[in-house]
């Protein structure tokens, strides 16, 4: 549990990095076009991956079911919300997306506590009351418009905390760089759907899709945060991982005052008090030592 709740910590710092060097180096890319020739990019990766760790071998001894759910999981975590995600990206903009987005660790919730029959302790309870005020009220997730695009976005939010649902059940017998894999591979058919569908296949041809270094230091943040993030979904309970990945918010924060020197001020210190003070609260519930007889 513990390495579950380190990792979980280690994926959320991983996203504020990758957001802050996305917001740099990928701004004058089509977000979708740039997506699906990274994605791929990691998909290569990831069987280089299996191969290095030994493990492209099990994939001839997965069943049908390991089979579907992997597929489930390149469908519903790795395709269509990312089609999804950009697409309402265009309509309402990377902000109010980037906002409705962070309400991911409340969806799983919603989800885990019934399928996965996950409880959430009463130290779980006041990190949510954090993490929920500090999004919703000082956060900008309030006052987001409901336009056709927010629709878009929400829907995406939805549809990865349904992965983390799969994710969680296939890591019981899969091995997480193999769900990895998975993801990404399964994940490319539906993103080239979505490229055509939007008109966007001329543009692979661009050269702004194939920038070197944009395409290196955004697949390395995905092959990573992956890695990271489904070995700790692997050790520790997707409402609980899912949580203190809201901190990831606080990260980019501080890159952007520290690298940019954009001064935090206003609403937003408040809140990024109240998120890391949720994921204190997260963190050190788990890696403190429990007293004898009170309930875990």
């Amino acid at each position: 549990m513990k390495k579950g709740v380190i990792l979980s910590f280690i994926t959320a710092v991983i996203s504020g990095c990758s957001i802050f060097a996305n917001a740099l180096f990928v701004s004058k890319t089509d977000p979708l076009i740039f997506s699906f020739v990274r994605n791929a990019a990691v998909a290569i990766i990831a069987t280089a991956l299996l191969l290095a760790v030994g493990q492209i071998k099990s994939l001839t001894l997965l069943t049908k079911r390991q089979w579907g759910l992997l597929v489930a999981i390149g469908a519903v975590g790795g395709g269509i919300p990312f089609a999804l995600f950009f697409m309402g990206l265009s309509k309402i903009g990377a902000v109010n997306g980037n906002i409705i987005q962070k309400t991911l660790f409340l969806w799983v919730a919603v989800l885990a506590l019934p399928f996965l029959h996950e409880k959430l302790s009463k130290v779980q309870v006041i990190a949510y009351a954090s993490l929920f005020i500090g999004l919703f009220v000082f956060g900008g997730t309030a006052h987001v418009a409901w336009k056709s695009g927010t629709w878009f976005v929400l829907g995406a939010t939805v549809l990865w905390a349904i992965e983390n649902v799969i994710a969680k059940v296939t890591l019981k017998t899969v091995h997480p760089t193999v769900v990895c894999w998975g993801r990404m591979v399964f994940g490319l058919p539906f993103l080239a759907v979505a490229t055509i569908a939007t008109g966007k296949l001329g543009l692979l041809a661009a050269p702004s899709s194939y920038a070197v270094t944009p395409l290196i230091v955004s697949s390395a943040f995905l092959t990573i945060y992956m890695l990271t993030w489904y070995n700790a979904l692997s050790l520790a309970p997707a409402t609980l991982v899912s949580s203190i990945l809201v901190f990831a918010p606080v990260v980019t924060a501080l890159l952007g005052q520290i690298l940019l020197r954009k001064a935090i001020v206003g609403q937003q210190i408040t809140n990024i008090v109240l998120l890391s003070f949720g994921t204190t609260c997260l963190i050190l519930e788990r890696l403190l030592p429990k007293k004898r007889g009170m309930p875990i």
